[in-house]
């Protein structure tokens, strides 16, 4: 599967004509005029004017709670296989990410007793840097694979993009680590929810991606796998 043939096949799936059904039966058109791509530009201008203005615009009267969900997963589907868990190389490219965080852990010293130098250590990025770094940390993976026809039973995911990645998203990395300022549990240490896990733990726990997860090499197999001709044998 890939981002642009699940995204297309939802697109044109059961759930997307309902929804552009009841838009055109709201404007009194003819269901052929409505499009995925007026549906979505409608969504995205109800969205827009709610976050920024707080207002309930004329455009949001397009659509339900329902439909919303739907043009949701469109999203999410999306960005599952573009940047999350949907391929390997997706969360593999912030291996680096991984790498600075422990590297900066080590220029703190705050485990050997030495005078701490650096507070903190910030990176300023954007959605589409955050999300392959919260895949590769193992945050957000659910059971099934997202997938154009398996809408009905992802209600519960918990891959929603729209919860993980609001406006100003953040991760904060301690040993609690934080989330849009939320607390969230490493994955693979619940067993810890009760208490902070203890630093050893945390290391132990990510240290594959901390000394075997290399971004260079892993982008350059990736661009051989890409440029290979593919091999077919008749037998």
């Amino acid at each position: 599967s890939s981002a642009a043939t699940e995204v297309d096949q939802f697109k044109q799936g059961p759930e997307m004509w309902r929804l552009q059904e009841k838009i055109a039966d709201c404007l009194r058109g003819r269901y052929s005029l409505i499009t995925y791509g007026m549906s979505e530009a409608a969504f995205y201008l109800c969205a827009y004017e709610f976050a920024i203005k707080a207002v309930n615009s004329p455009w949001c009267r397009l659509f339900d709670g329902d439909d919303a969900k739907v043009m949701e997963y469109a999203s999410d589907l999306r960005e599952f296989w573009k940047r999350g868990h949907g391929y390997d190389i997706n969360r593999k490219s912030s291996c680096i990410l991984v790498h600075d965080a422990r590297t900066s852990d080590l220029k703190l010293q705050f485990l050997s007793g030495q005078q701490v130098t650096e507070a903190v250590t910030v990176q300023v990025g954007n959605a589409d840097t955050l999300l392959p770094l919260l895949t590769l940390l193992g945050f957000f993976k659910d059971s099934e694979a997202l997938t154009s026809s398996n809408y009905a039973t992802q209600t519960h995911r918990s891959f929603r993009t729209s919860h993980v990645l609001p406006h100003a998203a953040n991760l904060l990395l301690v040993l609690q680590p934080l989330l849009n300022e939320k607390p969230v549990t490493f994955p693979g240490l619940a067993e810890q929810q009760a208490s902070m896990p203890l630093y050893g733990d945390v290391k132990e726990h990510y240290r594959e991606l901390l000394h075997g997860c290399d971004f260079e090499t892993e982008c350059r197999l990736f661009l051989e796998m890409q440029s290979s001709p593919l091999k077919v044998e008749c037998t």
